[in-house]
């Protein structure tokens, strides 16, 4: 088997191309192949278990490496396809349609708030398997795009105040910011400012140097690095964590000392720190620091004005109200020096333009998407290795969900975010051209199921 995934990878990607190693078959470089997917999927089915972040679902409850994976850069069927209210209804804002969009805004309605509705109404509840209780202010915002058409249903409450949530609520966005970063990384490989598979210390900045001498950036992007989640020296509390008492340097200098315990690329392992680590090797790649590459390749070119590291006090205004596991109020997120692996603030209008963009769409927000970003988007959503199941896939930070190999089931491209506040998805459903953003003001909160569910249900 081994040799048969070479070789065809071999022919897919010219003479120079090779797997691995012995262990890993498969992985190439990014010389963009191009493979049947069903035919490369019978090949492919092998199980792997690994743990996971307490931020990120059961979706990422995945895989180990090592027992073979996909050619980073074949081209899936998904990306050639067509194009809380707490115990009570959604609040007075209502849902906010797209104008002529007809039918389809009732049909869309009728889905989110059918499958929202129920959950948010038991997520306001105390159940016998939790610790904590949930705050009498839970809310939330769901967005979605279908066939351009833009909704935004609001749930419950963005503040202790009683406001609702709006389109232009800004939330925390955790992890969902991975997206961000594999999608600048994905721009660096396409125009050859850095290799996928080359040690990383060839794009470290100047004055550090790696212990783990093996290790690429490819194995920071899909969370085959070995790193654990988080620097293991940092400080206890939430705020002695950000980047005014952990620095950038106390930050790459534990990085440069971290050693692999196992042969890269090791079993997976859901690391902040990794994918941080890759934001200042792209950075260093690049010549331009991560805050700027994300506001003039992405959140430029994408009209999202209100996505942000650090808001404005405009912006801070329109900040929803987060809370932690007792239902009191959470403090915000701090900035950390690996923030890009989770620093992100947005907003509804802004993450479903994000959505947008990685369906492939050429104009969003009036304005012209580029096909260098899209080609970046895509990449970054292309499958590495399988999950568990057999049908699941691991991306760089995106996940492939396959629904279980049930062929009535849509494919559907998906990451999920958490703070100490606030729990997020963001997806997308390329077969039905949908895209859809969740935002809850609870953390624990894991809407990622729910955003799934109403993309299939979507018309």
């Amino acid at each position: 088997m081994a040799r048969r995934l070479c070789a065809l990878n071999s022919n897919f990607l010219g003479p120079n191309a090779k797997g691995r190693h012995p262990q890993v078959t498969g992985r190439t470089s990014p010389a963009l192949g191009f493979m049947h997917v069903e035919r490369l999927a019978k090949m492919l089915r092998r199980n792997y278990k690994s743990p996971f972040s307490e931020e990120d679902n059961c979706l990422e409850k995945i895989m180990h490496p090592n027992t073979a994976r996909f050619g980073l850069f074949v081209t899936i069927a998904v990306l050639t396809a067509a194009k809380i209210a707490a115990q009570q209804p959604p609040s007075d804002a209502g849902p906010h349609v797209q104008p002529n969009a007809g039918g389809e805004a009732a049909a869309v309605k009728r889905v989110v708030e059918s499958i929202m509705q129920p959950y948010l109404a038991q997520e306001q509840r105390s159940t016998g398997n939790r610790t904590w209780r949930r705050s009498p202010n839970l809310g939330a915002i769901v967005a979605v795009s279908l066939h351009g058409h833009r909704y935004f249903f609001p749930f419950g409450k963005a503040t202790n105040a009683g406001a609702p949530f709006r389109p232009d609520t800004l939330v925390e966005i955790g992890s969902c910011t991975k997206t961000f970063t594999t999608t600048l990384f994905s721009l660096a490989v396409n125009r050859n400012q850095i290799v996928p598979e080359a040690s990383a210390q060839k794009y470290m900045p100047e004055g550090y140097t790696l212990r783990a001498r093996q290790l690429t950036p490819l194995e920071l992007a899909d969370f085959t690095s070995g790193m654990p989640d988080d620097p293991t020296n940092l400080p206890r509390g939430l705020e002695q964590k950000n980047i005014q008492h952990y620095t950038v340097k106390d930050f790459l200098t534990w990085a440069s000392q971290y050693e692999p315990r196992t042969q890269l690329p090791a079993r997976y392992r859901y690391s902040n720190a990794g994918i941080g680590l890759l934001s200042y090797l792209v950075a260093n790649a690049t010549g331009k620091t991560w805050e700027d590459q994300v506001n003039s390749e992405i959140l430029q070119p994408l009209g999202m004005a209100d996505t942000a590291l650090r808001p404005t006090p405009e912006q801070q205004e329109r900040l929803a109200q987060g809370h932690d596991r007792a239902g009191r109020d959470a403090p915000r997120w701090p900035v950390y020096a690996w923030y890009a692996a989770g620093g992100l603030r947005s907003t509804a209008h802004d993450m479903i333009s994000f959505g947008e963009g990685n369906l492939g769409h050429e104009q969003v927000n009036g304005k012209p998407v580029s096909a260098e970003l899209i080609a970046a988007m895509q990449l970054a959503q292309k499958p590495i290795y399988t999950m568990p199941n057999g049908f699941n896939k691991q991306a760089m930070a995106w996940i492939n969900n396959m629904g279980g190999g049930n062929p009535n089931l849509h494919p559907v491209i998906v990451k999920n975010g958490g703070t100490s506040g606030f729990g997020s998805v963001i997806a997308i459903n390329p077969t039905k051209d949908a895209a859809i953003f969740i935002g809850m003001n609870q953390v624990g909160a894991n809407p990622a199921v729910k955003g799934i569910e109403i993309l299939r249900q979507l018309p």
